[in-house]
């Protein structure tokens, strides 16, 4: 489905090319494929059912027309940007208006800060989020699927993540690549906690770490139990995995000191 989005952003970009040259523009050709885009939003491949605004087609907000909306009084009403998407808060008032937990976020955005928890000052960066770990960029994405889900979606936010029309800037693209990646990772990694399960882990002042391994460690059921190793993923420190026997020859473990290399059971102490 991610893959239908980019090429539906391809041809919006397509048109408005074959406008230009040729002289004419159908806006409303274009809202029809928007339209289509929004149709087509998903959440881990499970459709969202977004929350339009009343007036049915998203609107574009400066940083300055943004501004306004921190709903100083009872009768304004708040809106947020989290990737350049804005939403109305306003029935979240007593979370985000003012002197409220998260005011901070009202009227701009700061997506960074979702992340950081840092809300203390707003400059210009503080929507600049491409630096952050594809694990934590991962996490904005599933605040912005919050969003989606329990407020109503205004439009966007215009600059860093959308244009002037709309449409999404090249720092969103590789963005979203990002999040991609960062998700192919998980699902990776989630499998192989089927393969390598996780120890039980216990510490006590006297004994330092015990690590084992039973037929349920990891958290699931299974038919076998395994020995403890050390196992490295890339970029990563180790993590205790149960491992089977006919497993332990791979480079990624190694078994911990001082234990028999067949134990269900070891114990080290940290220096």
């Amino acid at each position: 489905m991610f893959a239908v989005l980019k090429h539906l952003f391809k041809l919006q970009f397509l048109i408005i090319l074959i406008a230009i040259f040729a002289g004419v523009y159908y806006p409303e050709i274009l809202e029809k494929i928007k339209s289509l885009i929004f149709e087509l939003s998903i959440t881990d491949n499970e459709p969202i059912a977004v929350k339009f605004s009343a007036e049915g087609q998203p609107q574009l907000f400066t940083k300055e027309t943004l501004a306004k909306f921190t709903g100083e009084t009872e009768d304004e009403p708040i809106y947020l940007s989290i990737l350049g998407s804005v939403y109305d808060v306003s029935k979240g008032r007593k979370h985000y208006g003012t002197g409220c937990s998260y005011s901070y976020f009202a009227g701009r955005d700061a997506s960074k800060s979702f992340i950081t928890g840092e809300f203390e000052e707003f400059d210009e960066s503080s929507d600049d989020v491409i630096t952050l770990k594809p694990s934590e960029v991962l996490s904005l994405y599933d605040w912005k699927k919050f969003y989606d889900k329990e407020y109503t979606f205004k439009g966007f936010a215009v600059g860093r993540f959308y244009d002037n029309n709309g449409a999404k800037t090249i720092y969103h693209y590789q963005l979203d690549a990002i999040a991609d990646q960062a998700l192919e990772d998980k699902k990776t990694a989630n499998q192989m906690l089927e393969v390598y399960p996780q120890c039980n882990i216990q510490w006590t002042e006297k004994e330092g770490t015990r690590v084992w391994c039973t037929n349920q460690s990891g958290g699931k059921t299974r038919d076998w139990t395994g020995v403890p190793r050390k196992y490295y993923e890339a970029g990563k420190d180790y993590r205790c995995a149960c491992i089977k026997e006919s497993d332990l020859d791979s480079p990624n473990l190694k078994p911990y000191e001082n234990c028999d290399p067949l134990s269900t059971t070891c114990y080290y102490k940290l220096d």
